[in-house]
């Protein structure tokens, strides 16, 4: 029993350090550019097969992803537009639930020249300023955007099919 009382905050603190991405209620734009059609395709993440991402166009600005993974029965879906930040992309990202609450998620979007592999930089979940506009989180992003700190330290490498 001591053992537990002494696992159960280490779990706890490990998956609050582990790393999110920055999650908000309002997007970083109101629309995103227009589809870009090389993302469209099934991607794989480079570090495991488990996962398989279905990328499909929504409407002539949105995206959904359909994540289908061995371990779930139920695929999750999301939707994403993307941002041009002063010639860098951003992915606005949400899941699709009943929820009625939206939270964005954001990523900054690198392609290969052959537009077989991108790479996902998430912005760190350690941002604590509130934003009750979009414009006033596009500024802070385009003032921190080239700042290493700005994002968690991992990146998400994805290999299309």
């Amino acid at each position: 029993m001591k053992t537990i009382k002494w696992i159960l905050p280490l779990l706890v603190l490990t998956v609050m350090l582990g790393g999110c991405p920055y999650g908000s209620e309002i997007p970083l734009d109101t629309t995103g550019k227009k589809i870009n059609p090389a993302l469209l395709g099934d991607w794989e993440p480079k570090s495991s097969s488990s996962a398989k991402y279905k990328i499909t166009k929504d409407n002539d600005f949105t995206y959904k992803i359909v994540k289908s993974s061995a371990d779930s029965k139920e695929p999750t879906v999301y939707k994403a537009y993307l941002t041009d930040l002063d010639g860098e992309t951003f992915l606005n990202l949400w899941e699709v639930n009943e929820s009625s609450n939206k939270t964005y998620y954001f990523y900054k979007l690198e392609l290969n020249s052959s537009n077989s592999k991108a790479t996902l930089s998430s912005v760190t979940e350690n941002i604590k300023e509130k934003f009750s506009t979009g414009e006033e989180m596009k500024a802070f992003f385009k003032k921190y955007k080239n700042l290493s700190f700005f994002y968690e330290k991992t990146q998400d490498v994805f290999i299309k099919d």
